[in-house]
């Protein structure tokens, strides 16, 4: 199983820092390392800072959403990406919530399986080298080719069971996200079954780890707390929580974010949701956990300092203490 840091685009971290925390994340021995997005940070720059600081370790995006560039311009970017980094790009896409990709960037979050599935064909045909010619719903190029090379691989974040067999069926890799250690036997049923359909190779199946590793107190749960809820206020990590047993808190948590209360929303998370589906304690707290993952089956975990709380010095703790 590998081992790969994430870091969020949107936690209290200069973008001139990264440069310094990829060449540590590499040295000290970290298989892979992806940048966030939401709001704040570009995770393709971040990612390409990292390649011109780095040699070995793998790059990637964890995630892009797919309506705010378009499939030409996600080509692009990745081909570029892969071409700095020697071939150790994956462009990592899902999408989003509504409230990111109509409040934030004011588009439309319509269809967005079938905006999915339009993007990664059409990404395919790119990266193949060939001229593409494509009527679609959201884009219609005409004679594009890309002639960069290597190409990048493609990884698509997933909730639900039909998107995790999606994604299974058509990427590289599968994310998953909050999704705790014991739902993983059930996810890779999914995946096993999808790619049996498809007669395809089972994907690399990885998971984010959101984690507060400077002790269980009150200043963890509280950023595990206001995490939980910031994903709770999208419908399909709502349905999520629910499917985990949180139905009551899933229900709570959405009727918070309708009256526009982030303060109730957070009262809701109980320290149990916090605990279940992060890592609160310590660094052993932490390999513990990586480790129930690594017996689960799980291919390769992303570990992600909490962006919520100390975010500087819980990213410090894990580059110097984890291994």
């Amino acid at each position: 199983m590998y081992t790969s840091l994430l870091l969020s685009g949107n936690g209290e971290l200069s973008s001139q820092r990264i440069p310094e925390i990829s060449q540590q994340a590499e040295q000290r021995g970290f298989d892979g390392l992806w940048f966030g997005e939401t709001t704040l940070r570009d995770a393709s720059i971040l990612a390409a800072l990292a390649a011109c600081s780095t040699k070995n370790i793998q790059l990637g995006t964890s995630i892009l959403n797919v309506f705010t560039r378009t499939p030409s311009q996600l080509a692009l970017l990745a081909a570029t990406l892969n071409e700095v980094s020697g071939g150790r790009f994956t462009l990592g896409l899902g999408v989003s919530t509504a409230a990111i990709v109509e409040n934030w960037h004011g588009q439309a979050f319509q269809k967005p399986h079938h905006r999915l599935d339009e993007t990664v064909k059409l990404l395919r045909q790119y990266f193949s080298g060939e001229k593409v010619s494509y009527e679609g719903l959201y884009s219609s190029p005409k004679g594009a080719r890309l002639r960069t090379r290597p190409s990048p691989k493609i990884a698509l974040a997933a909730l639900n069971d039909g998107m995790i067999a999606k994604a299974a069926q058509v990427a590289d890799r599968v994310i998953l996200n909050l999704h705790p250690p014991q739902r993983i036997k059930h996810d890779l049923s999914i995946i096993d079954e999808a790619c049996s359909r498809a007669g395809g190779k089972r994907p690399n199946l990885s998971v984010m780890l959101y984690s507060y590793v400077l002790g269980a107190s009150e200043k963890g749960t509280d950023a595990g707390k206001e995490l939980v809820a910031f994903y709770a206020s999208a419908p399909a990590y709502s349905s999520l929580f629910t499917s985990l047993g949180y139905e009551s808190e899933a229900k709570a948590m959405m009727t918070a974010w309708k009256a526009k209360d982030r303060d109730a929303a957070k009262r809701v998370v109980s320290s149990e949701m916090v605990k279940k589906l992060t890592v609160l304690g310590t660094i052993q707290d932490l390999r513990d956990r990586v480790e129930e993952y690594r017996q689960s089956g799980v291919d390769d975990v992303f570990i992600a300092p909490s962006p919520f709380g100390e975010y500087e010095a819980n990213i410090r703790e894990v580059l110097q203490h984890y291994f």
